[in-house]
Formats: structure tokens, sequence, C-alpha cells
């Protein structure tokens, strides 16, 4: 008995000593770090793809010791990243950025965007990838066919285009933007005419006999694409 009494006192004994360390005995490591900074975050980042280029949107964070903007940036066929560096001016603050992006290869870029302060402190990243067109997208684009010159009205004559199948209805984002049609007027100018896909002819008002009538189409891949693409240009002889 008096053994189990001894060594119960002795756990007792430890068991005290245990209790009377520091309450931040297990974190107070951590507590004399202090706590752990991270700056303020972009916010809406987008890329708004164009013809081997791109534009970079954003709205800068409100943090005002953020005094930095790093942008890396990385393409599909590539495994080397390019880090960028930005000043954010005063006032900027809270406000839209806008970073061009130009010389670009067609391919999908992925862009992570941090903020850093003067003393070095780098924000969590904000990350959006997009594709960026070129010549491979440019070489897959149709040109309308114009099939017939309509003289119906003897005061103005008409170029015709098959009629696009598939259209979507009006108001919809369409790839085909337009088609132009140039040709010299009875003054020697050029005139452009511009119809849309919904449109079978274009107006030939005032046009020179004989002449030759130029036409290419227009696309964008994306509603916000920076440029149009255009088709290889196809010709069609008219005589009065």
């Amino acid at each position: 008995m008096t053994t189990i009494k001894y060594i119960l006192g002795i756990c007792t004994f430890f068991l005290l000593i245990y209790s009377c360390k520091p309450s931040d005995y297990y974190y107070g490591e951590y507590l004399a770090k202090g706590e752990i900074y991270y700056p303020g975050r972009i916010d809406s980042l987008s890329i708004i793809p164009g013809n081997r280029r791109a534009k970079l949107r954003f709205r800068i964070t409100t943090d005002p010791k953020v005094s930095v903007l790093k942008v890396a940036l990385r393409n599909s066929l590539s495994p080397d990243q390019e880090l960028l560096t930005f000043p954010i001016e005063q006032g900027e603050h809270g406000h839209i950025r806008i970073i061009e992006l130009d010389n670009l290869v067609e391919s999908t870029y992925t862009v992570n965007v941090y903020t850093a302060t003067a003393s070095g402190d780098s924000s969590r990243a904000v990350t959006a990838s997009q594709f960026v067109y070129g010549q491979s997208y440019i070489k897959t684009l149709v040109n309308r066919t114009a099939s017939s010159i309509n003289k119906a009205d003897p005061a103005q004559h008409y170029l015709l285009f098959a009629s696009e199948s598939n259209l979507p209805r009006q108001g919809t984002f369409y790839p085909m933007q337009y088609t132009e049609v140039k040709y010299l007027n009875t003054s020697g100018d050029s005139t452009t005419v511009k119809i849309m896909p919904y449109e079978t002819a274009a107006s030939l008002l005032n046009i020179a006999s004989p002449s030759t009538i130029v036409y290419r189409t227009a696309y964008k891949p994306v509603a916000t694409s920076l440029d149009y693409f255009y088709t290889d240009k196809k010709e069609f002889a008219y005589v009065k």
C-alpha cells in the first residue's frame, strides 16, 4: 500500500510541475515572431486577348502599404517564366489598372499577379489564364462568298453574297463581325462599305466601270478581343 501511495505522490509532483509552465509555452515562439502580414491582393483580374498581344485589367488593393506590382507571366509553349514589376503610383490604390503585354506568341498564357511593399512583404497570388490569338487562328477563318451583282436598279447596283447558315439571334455574340467591300467610285476615290453577317447585299453606289471589287471578312474570337482578325482578300470583276 505504501508503494502505491509513493507512486501516486511522484505522479502528482510531475503533474504540478507540468501545469506550472507558462500559458504561451507551446506557441510563444510564434508570438515572438509577430502576426504574419500579407499585403492586400488585387481584385477582378482578367486577361483581354488580341492579335499576339493582351491587356491585364484589375483593381489595385486599397492597402496603402503596397507600392509594387509583380506579374509572373508564362505561356503554354515554354517552361520559362517572365517576371515583370510595375510601381503603384500615388492615388492608384483602389482604382482600375491596365497593363499592356506586347510581342506575345500564340498560346495560352497564365498570369500570377502579386502586390508587394517597400519592405519586401508579398501578397498571395491572383491567377488568370487566357488564349492569345495569332496566325494559326487567322488560317481557320473563312471569307464570305460573293455570288453576283444585282443590276435591277440602274441607279445603284449591289454585290450579292451567299447567305450565312446557322446564324444566332441578332444581339448574340458571333465571331464573324462584318465583311468589308472596297471599290473605286466614278471620281476615282476608294469607297468602303461594310455589311453585317445577316446582310447579303453590299451597295456599289457610284462605282466606276470597269473596276475590281475587293472584299474580306473580319472576325473576333471573343467579344472582348482587342483586335479584328481578317481573312485573305478576294476580288470580283465589275462591268456596268
